[in-house]
């Protein structure tokens, strides 16, 4: 069935898993939107970029088995909280000193592990947070909401890595992921101090 995205950001376990995501694929496309301009701005070899994006690839998919045993063992806000901040040490990476060939290629598999684990952790706790009948009409809903702001940030990012290099994009992008983790962490204090 379907569910209008209004009444997903009144619920909190779906409201959080959103936000995660989103910033996830916002931080991510709008990030590798521009990583082949600057690694072409620092004269990269046709090779050295091959090799990034595979990091990268790699790091989306390749440890998925990892996130779920961590998802059955911490829990989905630990994942999602685990991601963000992964994402948030690549793009800091990335923005200090983007013509590291050797950094970069460490900082893009982290950007991809990073996402992974955001969207792992969101699906499970949308898994957790909704009954069977409603599941999968909230995942529909988030995922359309997700990919929406995707394309959006896609298309900004090169703006503003036309005005800014990856030093404006890196900055925007820390600040939206710092956004969204300062909120989660401090709801996980508070629950750990009253449970």
């Amino acid at each position: 069935s379907r569910v209008p995205l209004r009444l997903l950001t009144r619920t909190p376990t779906a409201r959080r898993a959103l936000a995660v995501m989103a910033t996830a694929q916002v931080v991510m496309g709008g990030l590798m939107t521009a990583a082949p301009l600057g690694m072409h701005q620092h004269h990269a070899t046709l090779g050295s970029v091959g090799t990034a994006l595979s990091a990268h690839a790699l790091g989306m998919f390749a440890l998925s088995p990892l996130t779920g045993w961590l998802l059955d063992r911490f829990g989905a806000r630990q994942v999602m909280l685990a991601g963000l901040l992964t994402m948030l040490v690549a793009t800091v990476q990335l923005t200090i000193a983007p013509g590291d060939e050797g950094l970069r290629v460490a900082a893009l598999f982290q950007l991809g592990y990073g996402w992974n684990l955001c969207f792992v952790g969101g699906s499970g706790s949308l898994a957790d947070g909704f009954g069977p009948a409603d599941r999968s009409g909230v995942e529909g809903a988030v995922d359309a909401a997700v990919w929406g702001l995707a394309a959006v940030a896609a298309l900004s990012s090169t703006a503003a890595f036309a005005a800014g290099g990856y030093t404006l994009l890196g900055a925007l992008a820390a600040a939206l992921l710092v956004t969204v983790t300062l909120p989660l962490r401090s709801r996980m204090i508070r629950e750990s101090r009253t449970g």
